[in-house]
């Protein structure tokens, strides 16, 4: 028979054991479980079959084989990659890009472009491509198509906003272009999404610089001075116009008053009470003339003014 120490031995090792198949287990377990964090996608490449075509894991526990699935994450997040000379940027990619204008200018641009791996051929992409995908494919793309489509504008339009927008709109359409894509469904899906590329200041030579800026200084002084020749031409014209309607009107009135003799006197009397109102004694005589018929009659407002007219 056990005595009671063997037995209490005994027990202890049986419990060691336990302890240690338990962590073995959990260890076991840990390493078939596989985290996929937000934002994030995993490819699973299987060291007996390859990379496991249509199988993309989202963000979450996933269970796979130790040592035969080998889980790869990319991040799905649309992200803002820089070419750039600025050694302080934290997305740069490559070197800002040089490129020559149509009239004949080179110098240096910075270029930032926003995109994202395509979650849908995720497994294509790492099978065509591979996690280097922004070296390989993205910078030589970028740098090819910007320098192509600078040779079509002039070096003046990286200096004007609505040109330059022009110049990446183009640049966009043809990166996305030239993105690889893969056939699902009879559907071409590109392995990479480009969402967006934008220029920044471009790098221009000190004397292209001031060639510009003289350029736009003139060209803002020849708009302003178009603006001010039309502004006066229409007000030469609203001025002709409204001589014209007075001389109009002078001649509808005295036309009125030849054939009405009550509205020529109602004309004398306004002319009347205007003098009255407004005195001026530098003036001759008001005289209104009034037709009726064949008659001309004259009146004289102020008989006074009228006497020492004919004096001097």
């Amino acid at each position: 028979m056990y005595s009671t120490e063997e037995a209490h031995q005994s027990k202890v090792g049986w419990l060691t054991l336990g302890g240690i198949a338990l962590l073995a287990a959990l260890g076991m377990l840990r390493a078939c479980l596989y985290v996929t964090l937000p934002g994030h996608a995993t490819v699973v490449f299987n060291t007996l079959s390859g990379l496991q075509k249509g199988r993309v894991e989202l963000p979450g526990v996933m269970f796979r084989i130790p040592g035969i699935e080998t889980p790869i994450t990319y991040s799905v997040l649309t992200r803002v990659w820089e070419f750039t000379n600025n050694p302080n940027s934290a997305n740069a990619i490559s070197n800002a890009i040089t490129v020559n204008t149509a009239d004949g200018q080179a110098f240096a641009v910075d270029v930032a472009i926003a995109l994202r791996p395509n979650l849908a051929a995720l497994d294509e992409l790492h099978a065509t491509i591979g996690e280097n995908y922004l070296v390989t494919v993205v910078v030589p793309v970028v740098r090819s198509k910007i320098r192509d489509i600078s040779a079509s504008f002039d070096s003046e339009d990286f200096y004007r906003k609505s040109q330059r927008a022009a110049i990446e709109q183009r640049a966009l359409d043809l990166i996305r272009q030239e993105m690889p894509t893969v056939n699902r469904d009879g559907q071409a899906l590109p392995l990479i999404q480009v969402e967006g590329l934008f220029l920044g200041n471009p790098d221009f030579p000190q004397a292209l610089r001031d060639s510009i800026e003289r350029k736009q200084v003139a060209s803002i002084t020849a708009q302003t001075a178009a603006v001010r020749a039309q502004i006066q031409q229409k007000e030469t014209e609203r001025l002709l116009i409204l001589a014209a309607a007075n001389q109009r009107a002078i001649e509808l009135k005295g036309q009125a008053a030849a054939e009405n003799a009550q509205l020529a006197d109602l004309l004398f009397y306004e002319k009347l009470q205007e003098r009255i109102q407004n005195p001026a004694d530098s003036l001759p005589p008001l005289r209104i003339i009034r037709v009726e018929g064949d008659a001309t009659v004259f009146l004289n407002v102020d008989p006074q003014q009228a006497a020492l007219q004919q004096a001097r």
